[in-house]
């Protein structure tokens, strides 16, 4: 059997197929092709809705259902490339990056956060997001809150959908279709409303993914813009309501604003760029995975 595979692999290696249809891993890297990496997102998300389905029915907090949700996306995944034989970690890669990469990730969290600040006095706030935060009533459900969305869902959103999906579509089609396809899952998962909103909050983090081959510096700035947005909310005791439309000195501002956070993005990102270009492991990486890629 194992020889079997061995022939197969290099078989495909020799001919450069690298179909939807052969979705083992690549050779020397252990990176699910497409069709894997879409099984294991349909594995993950089924067992995620049958654990919120599951906690719902006995009855606990929106706040559980939403945490053991995001877990068992998690979980699902994760078991489904180990049965497959896959290096979890590459897969979805998980990779460390300089350290100077760590304050400039911050830095980008802190602007992605103005435009969203920005976003929500021009379109409305989430109305999700502030059910969520409204139904956490208890100081238990409330920390449940804080973890799941600040720590945990940075994490396992950002290694299945920057890491694992995305990672597997660049192997296939230029890397801003699968930044974009890769931020639509992303924001269909936060609801219709808010869809086109992380779809361009989207586009930095994944351009800052695919040029360091690594999702740090993305968990770093979705948990910043997820901590201070649950914070702000919890102190400020926002309930659900229509809100008020803003006054024409307040949308001045808000553009104003916004503008100003999409310069200080880009300008950020391209000095992120500056370090995957002094670091040759990262470029190395995407040579070997697919050459000619960076275009």
């Amino acid at each position: 059997m194992s020889d079997d595979r061995d022939q197969h692999r290099a078989s495909e290696e020799g001919s450069g197929y690298r179909g939807v249809d052969a979705p083992g891993p690549e050779p020397d890297t252990g990176v699910p092709g497409f069709g894997t990496a879409l099984t294991a997102l349909i594995t993950g998300l089924a067992l995620a809705l049958l654990l919120s389905w599951a906690t719902a029915l006995v009855g606990a907090s929106l706040t559980a259902a939403i945490l053991l949700g995001e877990l068992g996306f998690l979980v699902g995944v994760v078991l489904h490339l180990a049965a497959r034989g896959f290096r979890v970690a590459e897969a979805m890669r998980l990779r460390a990056v300089r350290p100077a990469a760590y304050p400039l990730a911050l830095q980008l969290g802190l602007a992605l956060l103005l435009a969203n600040f920005a976003a929500s006095v021009l379109l409305g706030p989430p109305a999700q997001d502030v059910r969520f935060i409204a139904e956490a009533e208890s100081a238990l459900e409330r920390a449940m809150l804080l973890f799941g969305v600040a720590l945990a869902a940075p994490l396992i959103e950002e290694a299945l959908f920057r890491g694992l999906l995305q990672g597997a579509l660049e192997r296939r089609v230029h890397h801003w279709l699968a930044i974009g396809v890769a931020g639509l899952a992303f924001a269909v998962l936060h609801g219709p409303a808010a869809a086109p909103f992380f779809v361009v909050w989207s586009l930095p983090v994944g351009w800052v993914t695919w040029r360091l081959a690594s999702i740090a510096p993305a968990v770093v700035v979705h948990a910043v813009n997820n901590l201070v947005g649950v914070v702000g909310l919890l102190a400020a005791g926002v309930e659900p309501r229509d809100p008020a439309a803003p006054g024409s000195g307040v949308v001045a501002v808000a553009f104003a604003a916004l503008g100003f956070s999409v310069i200080w993005a880009v300008r950020l990102c391209q000095r992120l760029g500056g370090l995957a270009s002094r670091s040759g492991p990262f470029d190395r990486h995407d040579a070997e995975t697919k050459p000619g890629a960076r275009t």
